[in-house]
């Protein structure tokens, strides 16, 4: 078989490639240089490692029987096509973890007020005792609160694993109704889940059911509370997430996964059509959940042990339902 690598590659990436090498030496593997070399074996690879494939370059792909997606979302690829061809899809969750202690991160900072702090601290604004202990300085506790979870993908179980030692109530929303390990309630319902929690994690995929799923009546649901998204930018609506922090309505959001992105033209770019990133109880990362060594090492490991499942005549872990794209 060929096995086709259209994804960036770490050295630890290649020297795993290099390992399935040596234990299948009738198979071959492929990294290529740049972007037209790539082109040339599409034709005829069996196995491609991506998470980006145009509707052209599946149909270009006579041979393809299987794509490995090296991270957990799958909506750069036309699943329908691929579904149509009867191409098998697999996604990754070796870094499922290392997202969820970003997610917990994320909420311990912005619940903690550490942004806001630090930057007042910097120009020499105090709060708390030191500033006449005001009420209004009061930063809040992660201890013993209500969490909702939407989405218990290994992101989700991992989340509440950790907020577990905060003696955290948890209710996890999912489609299927079920014991979850560490979640003390499981609902289909996702306003019920909304209604839960002081803090409301995003750990979703994005798929056409839960693209803009967040939207302005459920920003309105969440008066007071805390929105974790460590998902995808577009499972909460762009205006109303801005709507929700300019009308005072959310206490705060912490948040990962955006709507704009650095491409070649725009290097420098910020993460929203809003200026989400100016208010004091926000807390922005670059969307790095899983970039980590741990993170890329998991991922990455995993990728390869599907390949190792493919090439030793099995289904790779993870396979994806095109219609439902998770």
């Amino acid at each position: 078989m060929k096995i086709l690598f259209l994804t960036k590659m770490l050295d630890y990436f290649k020297e795993r490639v290099m390992d399935l090498k040596s234990e299948f030496p009738n198979d071959e593997f492929v990294i290529p240089k740049d972007r037209e070399e790539a082109e040339k074996h599409i034709e005829d690879a069996h196995v491609i490692v991506t998470g980006s494939l145009s509707r052209e370059q599946v149909e270009k792909a006579k041979n393809l029987r299987f794509v490995l997606v090296p991270w957990a979302g799958v909506n750069g690829l036309p699943l329908e096509l691929l579904n149509d061809r009867g191409i098998i899809v697999a996604n990754n969750h070796g870094n499922g973890k290392i997202v969820a202690e970003r997610a917990v991160a994320l909420a311990l900072a912005l619940l903690g007020r550490i942004v806001e702090f630090h930057n007042d601290l910097a120009e020499g604004v105090w709060h708390g005792y030191e500033a006449g202990s005001h009420p209004e300085d009061f930063w809040f506790s992660l201890q013993g609160k209500k969490v909702s979870i939407l989405g218990l993908g290994a992101i989700g179980r991992n989340i509440a694993k950790l907020l577990s030692g905060f003696d955290c109530q948890i209710m996890g929303y999912k489609k299927t109704v079920e014991p979850v390990e560490n979640v003390h309630y499981v609902t289909n319902n996702l306003d019920e889940a909304i209604s839960f929690g002081k803090i409301i994690f995003v750990a979703l995929p994005l798929t056409k059911e839960t693209y803009g799923l967040i939207n302005k009546e459920r920003i309105e649901m969440m008066h007071g509370k805390f929105l974790i998204n460590v998902g995808r930018g577009q499972i909460i609506d762009e205006h109303a997430l801005y709507y929700g922090l300019k009308n005072g309505i959310l206490a705060g959001a912490g948040i990962d996964t955006w709507y704009l992105y650095p491409d070649a033209v725009h290097t420098v770019q910020l993460p929203s059509h809003y200026p989400i990133h100016r208010f004091k109880n926000v807390v922005i990362s670059p969307h790095v959940g899983g970039f980590t060594i741990e993170g890329q090492v998991g991922r990455i490991d995993e990728t390869v042990e599907n390949i190792r499942l493919i090439l030793s005549g099995g289904l790779p872990k993870n396979i994806i339902d095109p219609k439902s794209g998770y």
